[in-house]
């Protein structure tokens, strides 16, 4: 059903799913990409028990939420996270999700998000997901564009000029990948 790509350093990280006391190192990452960088258009940093609600919904509707963890000199940590959200609210969507991923900074192109791409897949539940829907900032999004392509992802659209921030207009590109077999 879903696409996977090896990666040689992938034996090195175990991908689980996520506890509530993996919020933490969870919140700790994405500040990063709050504060210094476009990848996502939030400008506040969400507090540690926003970060527990988050989890408490996402695992109560039955999807996933994991972590990638390795160990380096001795102590395991955390080294990034990903999750099946909410792609809209209106009941409609509900077999709809939008996918987020993100890596630790300092450990890009060590084979983290592939392995957190390919267990996000691994876990998502066709009962309950049928699309995953991607929104990637293009500006500095080449790498999660080429992620989601890897695992068969498609572009589908993109809006221009859509978010602003640190000075600048920023496009989105949107990524989707339909989890049912073509004829359903």
């Amino acid at each position: 059903m879903t696409e996977r790509t090896p990666d040689a350093q992938a034996s090195r990280i175990a991908v689980g799913d996520a506890t509530i006391d993996d919020c933490a190192a969870v919140a700790e990452i994405y500040a990063h990409y709050v504060e210094h960088t476009v990848a996502t258009f939030d400008y506040v940093v969400p507090s540690l028990p926003q970060w527990h609600a988050k989890h408490a919904a996402i695992t109560a509707a039955g999807r996933p939420f994991v972590v990638a963890r390795i160990v380096e000199d001795g102590a395991e940590s955390v080294v990034g996270y990903a999750y099946l959200g909410t792609f809209r609210g209106m009941p409609a969507y509900d077999l709809s999700t939008e996918d987020s991923i993100y890596v630790r900074p300092g450990y890009a192109g060590r084979g983290i998000g592939s392995a957190l791409m390919s267990g996000l897949l691994d876990r998502a539940d066709t009962t309950n997901v049928r699309q995953i829907v991607a929104v990637i900032a293009a500006t500095g999004g080449e790498g999660s564009i080429a992620l989601h392509a890897r695992f068969g992802f498609e572009q589908v659209g993109r809006l221009r000029a859509i978010g602003h921030k640190a000075d600048q207009w920023i496009d989105c590109v949107y990524m989707q990948k339909d989890l049912w077999p073509a004829s359903d």
